[in-house]
């Protein structure tokens, strides 16, 4: 926030690209957001290359749910990836028209075996009951 807040006081900018990734999450990333709007500078929600459909999900989670965004990017998915790591398909379609997304959480259900191969390691929890 001290480089937003930084940004405005020099009137050095007109929009932010909040990234969820970037910016600490949903929380620290609708933070910015509002302050963006309190200050009446633009948003878009940014993305990263090659991020997974979970990521992207909760982007298009966060982006239905703050109404002050102009631009958006995200969800290229199998344009980036050779494989997503979801069954849903959440790549946008013509026009950059992304998909409503449905179902509980981030609405999209991760496939265990496309992620395997990209852990590094591993931390088994026991839960008390």
């Amino acid at each position: 926030m001290s480089d937003a807040k930084q940004l405005v006081d020099m009137d050095a900018c007109d929009f932010f690209n909040i990234r969820l990734s970037k910016c600490g999450g949903l929380f620290a990333s609708l933070e910015l957001a509002e302050f963006a709007r309190n200050y009446d500078k633009g948003c878009q929600l940014g993305c990263q290359v090659g991020e997974s459909a979970i990521l992207s999900a909760a982007g298009r989670h966060f982006a239905l749910g703050f109404a002050g965004f102009k631009y958006f990017e995200g969800s290229f998915g199998t344009h980036l990836l050779e494989k997503d790591v979801a069954v849903e398909n959440l790549t946008f379609r013509r026009r950059g028209i992304g998909r409503t997304i449905t179902g509980p959480g981030l609405g999209i259900r991760v496939l265990p075996e496309r992620i395997e191969p990209h852990v590094r390691k591993r931390h088994d929890i026991e839960v008390a009951q």
